[in-house]
């Protein structure tokens, strides 16, 4: 075939101007449309952009706020990479730990921490690499001088651009100031305590005398009468034995919280305070009381373990209205003695359970606050430690944790 036909000027020169002017026009619209579409997209392109740099604005203004808080923060900040080296820090950081930034930057958050310590801060780091966040974990920090400060560091995860973790940023709060006025406190309260705690002595002896003479005056009625009483009689006599006991406990009580006594020792088997204790206390014809069929040998003052748990048996019963059971349970491990007391009253409420072994506090109005408090002395003077577990509508558990062998220093 000729080239020549196949050219624009052939083409046109065969075609008619009918057909010429429709193709120019079709090629019209299409070009204006590709223009509207050029100038659609030019908009939209413009306005992503501006869009764009609003975000980035945003961004460092963020990134800006972000670094003069990190900075100027009156606590402490470090950032750290995975393997818990210090990659940056605030001014606040290393100035209060004696150094500078340079001798900060690539050391381990292990070389600013105390030995004592280290195992803490290993816990913390475990727990920030498992869970992604650490809060108010007390450790003890060191300076470069050597002298150290009590904080609580709390730790978030750190992500890279691409989403990566890249390690964690922590804030650490000295506390120095905070343990200083708990300590002002506490010694204001042990003089308060100790006064009180002396008038309280001395009210307990002058009322032990008189009451010891209620006591045998009553004894020796009862005896001269050799039951010869009707059942009215008998109910008030029983009122006033629970009275005298009660107020008997109750002094008790105040004494054995005020004067720590000194213990004395002897070794023989744990059934003999148990025993002692029911000799002690008074059942209800409601109550029912589980002693443990086993038995383990241990070393301590017989006397003082009673004081425990006549106080927790009483406590249960008093919590079950004289209405329920008291299970006690003795577990014997190698080198401890774990005596669990647990009574099917109402439980013990959350905000009431941190408090039950201060001083003088009680739920009950005919209560002194002094029986679990002196239940905890006795039972740290043996060096051992109580505990209790509450679920509330199902009852309480005691549970003191007592050494077979007793460590004298």
């Amino acid at each position: 075939m000729d080239k020549s036909t196949n050219s624009p000027l052939f083409f046109m020169k065969e075609t008619s101007p009918e057909v010429l002017s429709e193709i120019l026009e079709k090629r019209l619209r299409e070009l204006k449309m590709l223009n509207r579409q050029l100038e659609t997209e030019k908009k939209q392109s413009k306005e992503l952009n501006e869009k764009l740099q609003k975000v980035i604005k945003k961004l460092i203004l963020t990134e800006m706020k972000y670094k003069s808080l990190y900075e100027s923060s009156p606590d402490l900040h470090r950032t750290i990479d995975t393997n818990g080296i210090i990659i940056d820090c605030n001014q606040n950081y290393y100035k209060k730990l004696g150094y500078s930034k340079n001798e900060v930057i690539g050391a381990s958050i292990f070389d600013h921490i105390t030995e004592a310590s280290f195992d803490s801060m290993q816990s913390s780091f475990e727990t920030w690499k498992n869970n992604g966040v650490v809060v108010n974990k007390k450790v003890w920090m060191k300076r470069k001088d050597g002298s150290v400060f009590p904080v609580l560091v709390s730790a978030s995860n750190l992500y890279g651009n691409d989403g990566k973790l890249i390690g964690s940023n922590s804030t650490i709060r000295d506390i120095t100031e905070i343990l200083e006025v708990r300590k002002e406190v506490g010694r204001e309260k042990m003089k308060r305590l100790s006064a009180i705690g002396e008038l309280a002595s001395r009210l307990a002896h002058d009322l032990r005398n008189p009451l010891s003479v209620i006591r045998n005056t009553f004894e020796l009625i009862k005896y001269e009468l050799k039951d010869n009483y009707d059942e009215k009689t008998a109910e008030q006599f029983a009122r006033i034995d629970r009275a005298v006991s009660r107020m008997s406990n109750q002094i008790e009580n105040v004494l054995d919280f005020v004067k720590e006594k000194p213990l004395n020792l002897e070794s023989g088997s744990f059934s003999k305070v148990l025993n002692s204790v029911m000799e002690r206390i008074t059942v209800p014809p409601d109550v029912r009381i589980n002693l443990p069929r086993n038995d383990a040998k241990i070393i301590c003052d017989f006397e003082r373990l009673e004081i425990v748990f006549v106080n927790l048996i009483t406590n249960g019963i008093q919590a079950m209205n004289n209405k329920g059971e008291i299970n006690v349970r003795i577990t014997d491990e190698d080198s401890h003695l774990i005596i669990e007391v647990e009574d099917s009253g109402p439980g013990i409420e959350a905000d009431v359970l941190p408090k039950i072994f201060d001083p003088l506090f009680t739920t009950r109005q005919i209560g002194t606050g002094l029986g679990l408090p002196s239940c905890k002395t006795i039972v740290k003077q043996h060096q051992g430690k109580i505990d209790v577990e509450s679920t509330v509508g199902k009852g309480s558990t005691f549970k003191i944790t007592l050494p077979k062998k007793f460590e004298t220093s």
